[in-house]
């Protein structure tokens, strides 16, 4: 093997190991950032992460925009679960820091949910939550 090779070699391997590194960084980065911080279901959406916390006696919704908590007191949010057959609509009304409603009781079950969020500027978003 030549010494031109060696180089071309080592080059090549410590390129590869390097763009190895960084998406094992960014994918690690990408996989904290979506932890749940109220025990429910976390989804981003248009740069804000959102939170499903889904109880029997109160469905809440939190909002996050790049880790700074969004003030929804004047915020509200309708929420329509589907579970097997069944469809559910919950409203959610803003509370300071959350969107919280009449708790929804799914017995365990996997469901989906569709959030349509009115913030205070009248702009909308919605979200779909998935669980198994």
């Amino acid at each position: 093997m030549t010494m031109k090779s060696i180089k071309l070699l080592t080059t090549s391997f410590g390129l590869v190991l390097a763009l190895s590194s960084g998406f094992a960084v960014a994918q690690e980065k990408d996989e904290h950032k979506l932890e749940p911080k109220h025990g429910g279901v976390v989804v981003e959406a248009n740069h804000i992460e959102y939170e499903l916390v889904v109880r029997s006696e109160n469905v809440q919704l939190h909002a996050n925009d790049h880790g700074k908590v969004i003030d929804l007191s004047k915020a509200k949010a309708k929420v329509v679960f589907l579970v097997a057959d069944q469809k559910m609509e919950r409203t959610l009304a803003g509370q300071g820091v959350l969107l919280s409603g009449e708790g929804v009781d799914l017995k365990g079950s996997g469901y989906t949910a569709v959030a349509t969020v009115e913030f205070a500027n009248k702009k909308k978003a919605t979200v779909r939550f998935k669980t198994n």
